[in-house]
């Protein structure tokens, strides 16, 4: 088998996992949501676009910037893994071509979501700003050249080993995004130069292989596994991915979540538990997602009575399936060894869920915002309430069952 066919084999492997877990996850219900809940996005945003005023530029700004930002979606996926660090190294001249064919067909497939872009905005910057179709495909072909600018000084990076380039990164894309703004008035000459310098950073950075190749395996490994963790940990959140949880992956950004929910004086339950529910996506996945339930309801419900409701009973939902962690975490080891206080117990966790209901009503109170200061007030006490009767009234219970 050659190094080719080994990375095509390993390619359709990750996209037959993929196909598997879609079907699990975009099944009739849910793509049954999910076509009613595009739907209605569509007609609130094509409503919206009927009362906008035509000489807010502001808007054509705030569209640019989030087309502009669609550039960076994604990255090139390379198929490495862990034990390619060692045994590709007398193969490295061989990858690099394969490296390369994969930067630019990772550079087609994120194509994708940038058009889409320009076609979501087209309505604003031709309501405001006037632009024809010439404009947009200016837009488009300038937009292309910049992130194919950004991919192939990517590509060389990791090729020629320069990492002192990357100091450079940030400059070059504030650059590039103070063109993306001065094209609503230069669009033609801005395209054209774009696409000039393109030209010249692809054949230079990304056709042209460096004369001297100094791959670092180790960080393409370390950035695929980053990538493939993301793609799985989205299909983690409905059904079981065997991938999460066999790798497990150290995220020192969820560091200072932790710190900042520790109390200083602590027990070890108390510590276990708040890394228990922010690392373990299991937990902390529902309760961002039902989070985005409560407030998404809150901010597009015009009854006042039903909101009030479903924020409460989002609230409930959230604390409710979080009991289960007291038994998870006296399966620990340590615990099942030296088991804490049924006082440790309960104090630990009416802190910790004081904790989190302070913020979902906070949350809840600041959507709420969206219907009225009355209703984000109201909103705000509810849960208050509803968070010292499930503290202190529903807990001593449940811990006394």
């Amino acid at each position: 088998m050659t190094l080719e066919e080994l990375f095509k084999k390993r390619q359709a492997h990750f996209t037959k996992q993929l196909m598997k877990y879609g079907k699990l996850v975009f099944n009739d219900h849910f793509m049954l949501i999910l076509v009613v809940f595009i739907g209605a996005l569509g007609y609130t945003y094509s409503t919206w676009l009927e009362t906008i005023d035509r000489s807010a530029m502001y808007l054509v700004f705030i569209a640019l910037t989030m087309g502009y930002l669609t550039l960076f979606l994604g990255e090139t996926a390379t198929y490495l893994e862990e034990a390619d660090e060692l045994f590709l190294l007398p193969k490295e001249q061989d990858y690099i071509t394969i490296y390369q064919q994969q930067t630019i067909k990772s550079y087609c497939i994120h194509l994708v979501p940038m058009i889409i872009a320009v076609f979501l905005i087209r309505p604003i910057l031709s309501t405001v700003a006037n632009f024809n179709l010439s404009d947009m495909v200016a837009l488009l072909l300038m937009w292309a050249s910049m992130k194919a600018i950004d991919v192939s000084v990517s590509y060389y990076i990791d090729v020629s080993g320069e990492q002192q380039l990357k100091r450079y990164r940030l400059s070059w894309r504030i650059i590039m995004y103070l063109a993306t703004l001065l094209s609503v008035y230069f669009m033609l000459m801005i395209a054209i130069v774009s696409i000039v310098i393109a030209a010249v950073v692809v054949y230079n950075c990304l056709i042209q292989s460096p004369i001297v190749s100094q791959l670092q395996l180790d960080v393409l490994i370390e950035r695929e596994q980053e990538r493939k963790q993301r793609i799985y940990y989205f299909f983690h959140l409905f059904t079981d991915v065997p991938y999460i949880e066999q790798t497990p992956h150290r995220l020192r950004r969820l560091d200072s979540v932790i710190e900042w929910l520790q109390p200083r004086e602590v027990s070890s339950f108390g510590y276990y538990l708040r890394r228990e529910f922010v690392r373990q996506r299991t937990y902390s996945g529902l309760v961002v997602r039902l989070l985005m339930v409560g407030v998404l309801a809150i901010i597009f419900i015009d009854e006042s009575v039903m909101i009030y409701m479903l924020s409460v009973l989002s609230h409930y939902f959230i604390l409710i399936q979080l009991l289960p962690l007291r038994e998870t975490l006296l399966k620990h080891p340590q615990f099942a060894l030296h088991p804490p206080t049924a006082t440790h117990i309960r104090q630990d966790l009416q802190v910790f869920f004081r904790q989190l209901s302070i913020i979902v009503s906070i949350l809840f109170g600041l959507a709420g915002l969206a219907q009225s200061f009355t209703a984000a007030s109201i909103l705000f006490g509810l849960n208050l309430l509803f968070m010292g009767g499930f503290i202190y009234l529903y807990l001593p219970y449940y811990f006394s069952k």
